[in-house]
């Protein structure tokens, strides 16, 4: 059974021959490990792609997930401030050497602006990178390619601050805007779908429960996500929705979403997780990834059997970092993991 077939399986909550080890490796990490400047992975879709592949060879995984980064095109718009972006003549962003790029500023300050219609965001540069991925990888492990969900598309195109005060102000002109978004995401979706994309990850980390409350993520997200997970299924993909921080709260309403998976993230205990969204969902969780860090094996060791006893007798459970793996993390904890995980002599080695 192959790494992708595996990670396939625990996602339709049926039998598996080991755990799923599928730390969330993104271009923070790959980075660092194939040694070339992040920025370089953020600009490039291709160089992003190859140090994807370098882990993907070396790692002892069986996905990593390509997430934020800009097309060759959208790299090459004029540049603002220190070295950053301008990104759909609307977003500025920074994109520092060795740091995950953010959006600095929008000057999108009326929900009727075209621009919050006419946007791509990251999905060109996510896009071309899964384009880039060897076969050879995408038929033997589960390459997730991201997509930001609508209520998280509108927090970047408005501004997370104005966005949130306007969940208050102005709740009907947010749901008029969200809908009009949405639109968006379902053809974004459709495209990753059209070129292969077995496995879509879904991020959602400004409705996470450390932002909103469950009565907003009720109304604002929720209903945007079961639109999208419900068009991935039909046309034959596989989601995971990717919600940080504290979701506790927000667990029965996210087993309504319709997701295959739940990126669980650590604050959130794991047996609660599963007494909330278990069957309908698989948990994908939930080690500290401060423990992937050196110096940290001893803990990280004792989460992670901590964890097994926990979901390794479950169908749906995948062992994983509760969020990104950090870019300093230490080679040695992939191997720990994969031991718990019961890949023998870890797989592969290490560079």
């Amino acid at each position: 059974m192959t790494s992708r077939e595996i990670v396939e399986r625990a996602l339709l909550k049926q039998q598996t021959e080991r755990m799923p080890c599928f730390p969330l490796i993104d271009s923070a990490f790959a980075s660092a490990y194939a040694r070339v400047p992040l920025r370089e992975l953020e600009c490039d879709p291709e160089t992003h792609a190859r140090a994807l592949t370098v882990c993907a060879d070396h790692l002892p995984v069986d996905g990593l997930y390509v997430n934020i980064c800009l097309s060759g095109k959208q790299a090459a718009k004029p540049s603002v401030g220190n070295g950053g972006v301008l990104l759909d003549e609307a977003l500025e962003l920074k994109i520092p050497l060795n740091d995950v790029m953010s959006i600095t500023h929008t000057d999108i300050v009326d929900m009727d602006d075209e621009r919050i219609q006419k946007a791509e965001l990251f999905h060109p540069g996510m896009r071309e990178t899964m384009k880039f991925m060897p076969d050879r990888i995408k038929e033997k492990q589960a390459v997730c390619v991201g997509i930001s969900g609508t209520f998280t598309q509108g927090a970047f195109l408005f501004g997370i601050e104005r966005f949130m005060i306007s969940l208050i102000d102005n709740p009907e002109g947010v749901r008029a805007m969200l809908d009009r978004r949405h639109e968006q995401v379902l053809r974004q979706a459709s495209e990753l779908l059209d070129d292969g994309a077995r496995f879509i990850w879904i991020g959602e980390g400004p409705a996470s429960g450390s932002l909103i409350s469950p009565e907003f993520y009720r109304s604002f997200a929720l209903p945007y996500e079961i639109s999208l997970t419900d068009h991935i299924r039909r046309r034959g993909g596989l989601s995971i929705l990717h919600i940080c921080g504290n979701t506790r709260a927000l667990l029965p309403d996210i087993a309504k979403s319709g997701a295959d998976g739940l990126d669980l993230d650590y604050p959130v205990e794991l047996t609660q997780a599963f007494d909330a969204v278990s069957p309908a969902m698989a948990v994908k969780g939930n080690i500290n990834p401060i423990l992937f860090l050196p110096g940290k094996e001893t803990e990280l060791t004792e989460a992670a059997v901590r964890a097994a006893a926990i979901g390794g007798g479950r169908r749906g459970f995948i062992m994983s970092t509760g969020c990104l793996v950090p870019r300093d993390s230490s080679l040695e904890a992939f191997g720990i993991l994969a031991e718990v995980c019961g890949i023998g002599g870890h797989g592969k080695q290490s560079r």
